[in-house]
């Protein structure tokens, strides 16, 4: 998949959730093969999705190497963070590297898709 349609899709997901309020989203690609995505997406009611994705494009399969996609309140705190980062916390968890963030604790989560 190229990168260009890649971010095509990303942008129309976006586009057809009827709770986007407004979005803001960079994207900076790097030859030959991958790209850097940096956005925040502000819902209707004030809850805000910041994320960021590397990613490594082969052939027709995308690689996302890495990730975290944070959901915010109305007021900034945490709802939710899925990531990729080495995090010591997170290391005796089956999906290590991969976890979810919550007020209470991390616990063990694959990537979701952008979608989801």
């Amino acid at each position: 998949m190229p990168i260009k349609d890649y971010l095509g899709r990303l942008l129309d997901l976006i586009s057809e959730n009827p709770f986007v309020e407004s979005q803001s989203i960079s994207f900076d690609e790097r030859p030959p093969d991958a790209a850097y995505l940096n956005g925040k997406i502000v819902f209707i009611g004030g809850n805000q999705l910041h994320f960021k994705e590397f990613i490594i494009f082969r052939s027709e399969k995308v690689l996302c190497v890495k990730y975290a996609y944070n959901y915010l309140s109305q007021d900034c705190s945490l709802i939710f963070r899925y990531d990729n980062a080495l995090d010591p916390k997170a290391k005796s968890l089956p999906t290590y590297p991969n976890h979810k963030h919550l007020p209470e604790g991390i616990v063990p989560a694959l990537k979701p898709s952008f979608a989801e």
